[in-house]
């Protein structure tokens, strides 16, 4: 053992593979990674300057980032038996303290965070492809790492969280973390303590947290628990399908929620949203020069522009949806949820006067854009209207009528353009 400006070390860095199998053969039991509240004399040396309060080091960008660890945190965490040369194995006790430049936090916090992966290969694996990591790769430095949700100097099992806390995620989504406390959900699990009462984790993953809003996952997460939905939709409502595949959940089960429409640029050949290419914006400036929002010529040259890009396989996919991600997480309680149809399907409904278009954004999410009321009743959209109105699939017989002859004018705007192209084509 040597002692180096301050610092003990036993010579070349142990391995976090080498330190977790002498710690089970130490203990041979489920309780080889039991805390304890002391640390190694090695640690011990470097906690004589990092327990220090207000320890802290000055950053390229001016920020100051602490450098201080509180020592019964880091006595009690999991990561106590690894030791800080665990982590730190870039750090030479013989050459510490280093004059290392640091640009700022982030860019210092994304760095240091890839020695995670040594022993957490298969969470970054659902990391790596999650919304999160998108985040990060675009340069957002408000992006989520490993050491927002799990500080590495007094992380805890994960079974010594408290949901009422709503850590870690509440951190960012404190507001989101709110309604869910007060819907059916959170009362059940953190009022309650219902154990199968879902969690943020249980609906949106922890690691691999995905765009949620972008495709249709949570509808079958919601189906996963309610497995009786289906058929108890089946008894009610008329042409339960459809509505079930048009309709986002949170549009009845959250009674107070605004309600609009999107929709969605699809390419029917990949089943997947239209993803904004580097020039969408610019080509969609184009067509809304106006930038008051698509009307329905505009929305139509819209799509038929992003269609000749892709072989002709864009369709609109209308769903009903709630105004934000705040009311998605109202859920109230199963007999409180809209059932009177009349509530979309009349003339004047309010969801019908906020309509949008979205694309899938780079980092997974929707980006939505203005469109007129108008756009529904266009022929252009009649495709997107057919989602919300299914002849015979209401109550309401002027609907199955209106979309009739909204079919029958969507196949005679081609049909004509066809025709006039054909004339003037024989006229030249």
């Amino acid at each position: 053992m040597t002692i180096s400006r301050g610092i003990v070390t036993t010579g070349s860095a142990l391995s976090v593979s080498g330190l977790l199998l002498a710690a089970l053969l130490l203990v041979g039991t489920s309780d080889a990674m039991a805390v304890t509240d002391t640390v190694s004399a090695a640690d011990e040396q470097c906690l004589t300057c990092h327990s220090m309060a207000g320890l802290k080091k000055s950053m390229g960008d001016g920020d100051r980032m602490s450098l201080h660890v509180d020592r019964a945190g880091f006595a009690d965490s999991v990561h106590s038996i690894l030791g800080c040369r665990g982590c730190h194995r870039n750090v030479e006790p013989s050459e510490h303290p280093v004059m290392r430049s640091i640009a700022n936090a982030g860019t210092f916090s994304v760095e240091e965070s890839a020695v995670c992966r040594n022993c957490h290969a298969g969470k970054f694996e659902q990391y790596d492809g999650s919304i999160h990591a998108s985040l990060v790769a675009s340069g957002d430095a408000g992006a989520p790492i490993c050491s927002n949700c799990h500080d590495p100097h007094t992380v805890q099992r994960a079974t010594t969280y408290d949901p009422a806390s709503g850590r870690p995620c509440k951190a960012c989504h404190e507001d989101v973390f709110d309604a869910y406390a007060g819907s059916v959900h959170g009362r059940a699990k953190l009022g309650e303590g219902q154990a199968q009462a879902p969690f943020c984790s249980d609906c949106h993953q922890a690691h691999g947290v995905t765009a949620v809003a972008a495709g249709d996952r949570l509808k079958q997460v919601c189906l996963s628990c309610h497995d009786g939905a289906l058929l108890a939709h089946d008894e009610w409502l008329p042409n339960s399908g459809r509505h079930l595949e048009s309709v986002a959940c949170p549009a009845c089960h959250s009674p107070m929620a605004e309600r609009s429409v999107d929709l969605r640029l699809y390419d029917s050949k990949t089943h997947e949203l239209v993803a904004a290419d580097p020039g969408f914006d610019e080509r969609l400036a184009s067509i809304d020069t106006a930038g008051d929002g698509l009307d329905p010529f505009e929305l139509w040259a819209l799509v038929r522009e992003t269609s000749r890009e892709r072989e002709g396989t864009v369709t609109l996919r209308g769903r009903l949806e709630v105004g934000s991600g705040v009311q998605a997480h109202q859920l109230a309680l199963k007999h409180e949820a809209v059932r009177d149809c009349g509530t979309c399907h009349q003339h004047g409904a309010a969801p019908y006067a906020s309509v949008t278009v979205s694309v899938s954004g780079a980092d997974g999410r929707r980006v939505r854009y203005e469109a007129e009321e108008e756009t529904l009743t266009s022929a252009v959209s009649v495709g997107s209207v057919g989602g919300f109105y299914t002849a015979g699939g209401t109550r309401i017989r002027i609907l199955d009528l209106l979309l009739v002859l909204g079919i029958l004018a969507g196949l005679g705007i081609p049909t004509a353009h066809w025709t006039m192209r054909r004339l003037s084509r024989r006229k030249g």
